[in-house]
């Protein structure tokens, strides 16, 4: 009798395993690169990495070895520290594909990475952002809000107790100023960052305050991603109230900072913008109270010598006419008296050479010099023996 079914190879489970191992030999190089987005990323103590690399719904396990990790880090190193391997960015890497037949699964060990192709994807995605948003006219809409002239009130996105909140706080409090800071605690980098970001916005929006600051420390570029993101820019082209930023990154701006109201280099730095215009403002406040004091002053003091030659007028004008008649007569005795009268009649004054006035010849020795002032200059002459 004849099998009911043609007869068709059978694997075991080993060796079908073999079979796909000696496949992916030869349909793949032994090293390649492959591009993905990081998921899941651990540092356990034993010095290896391990990550998810991401396409889509598609994912494949890579190790990291604590022997070629410092391989890594050194290209890492290299370009500036822009760049670290954390969940959420793309990556293009140097890999050697082994398969684990016993397991039945494909592992990636991880030798290099392309810095450049990572910045590059950043960069793209930047510009192509900032096309849109200038295309929608929202790069300019918080530039036409009007920053409160003493913005005392502040609502603070940051990650509570880090060292940027202590800076900005600290600069605050250092002025002396009576600030109010409402902090709206986030997460400012990784996956979370965006969400948490959005939601701090959210819970500042129905406060009552003058302006919001968003800070964060230095970090590699691919820290800064979150800010690089399109709903965070929406968002803050959109609130309401002026937004400062100060993010920490004087060599790169994010496309955050360029949608906000105004952008500072760093936590510090916003803080002092705002303590500078509260600062300017009172200065201002106290010259105007300058002003109004000197000019009520002057008021008064004008005020009361009108009352009071009034009321001298009213009660004696006899005596301040025999006043005025006694300042008359002694302006005539100094006129006469002055000495430059007496030598335009043909007097002389003669003094030695330090100016004391000679009145006899007693006064001088043999020899001095003498400086005689006559009405149209002076003559110097020599005392005789």
């Amino acid at each position: 009798m004849e099998p009911l079914f043609a007869e068709e190879p059978t694997f075991t489970v080993s060796e079908l395993n073999a079979g796909i191992g000696a496949v992916l030999s030869r349909a793949f190089p032994e090293e390649l690169w492959v591009r993905g987005e990081i998921a899941n990323i651990s540092r356990p103590p034993s010095g290896h990495v391990y990550f998810d690399l991401v396409d889509g719904d598609c994912a494949l396990a890579v190790t990291l070895w604590a022997s070629d990790r410092q391989v890594v880090n050194a290209v890492l190193r290299r370009s500036g520290g822009a760049v670290r391997m954390t969940d959420g960015t793309e990556v293009r890497i140097r890999v050697r594909m082994s398969w684990y037949a016993k397991r039945g699964q494909v592992a990636l060990r991880m030798l290099s990475i392309d810095t450049a192709y990572t910045l590059g994807r950043l960069a793209e995605a930047r510009e192509l952002l900032l096309r849109r948003l200038q295309a929608e006219g929202l790069l300019a809409r918080q530039a036409t809000l009007a920053l409160a002239p003493v913005p005392l009130s502040i609502g603070l996105v940051t990650s509570d107790n880090s060292a940027a909140a202590h800076d900005f706080l600290q600069t605050l409090d250092a002025s002396g100023f009576a600030w109010k800071v409402v902090l709206a605690d986030a997460r400012v980098q990784g996956v979370e960052a965006e969400t948490s970001v959005l939601a701090a916005l959210e819970r500042l929006r129905s406060l009552s305050v003058d302006v919001v600051c968003i800070v964060r420390g230095g970090g590699a570029r691919t820290d800064l991603a979150a800010f690089d993101s399109e709903a965070i820019a929406r968002a803050i082209a959109g609130f309401p109230i002026p937004i400062l930023t100060g993010i920490g990154h004087e060599i790169d701006t994010t496309v955050a900072d360029l949608v906000a109201h105004r952008r500072c280099l760093t936590p510090t730095a916003c803080a002092g913008a705002l303590v500078e215009r509260v600062s300017e403002w009172n200065a201002r406040l106290h010259d105007r109270r300058r002003s109004i004091v000197r000019a009520a002053l002057r008021a008064v003091d004008t005020t009361t010598l009108d009352r009071l030659t009034g009321q001298l007028a009213q009660r004696s004008p006899r005596a301040i006419d025999r006043a005025s008649r006694r300042v008359d007569h002694v302006e005539t005795r100094v006129r006469a008296l002055d000495p430059a009268r007496v030598l335009a009649r043909g007097w002389s004054i003669t003094r030695d050479e330090h100016g004391r006035l000679v009145r006899s010849t007693a006064d001088v020795a043999p020899g001095a010099g003498l400086v005689t002032t006559v009405a149209d200059g002076t003559v110097r002459s020599t005392a005789d023996g």
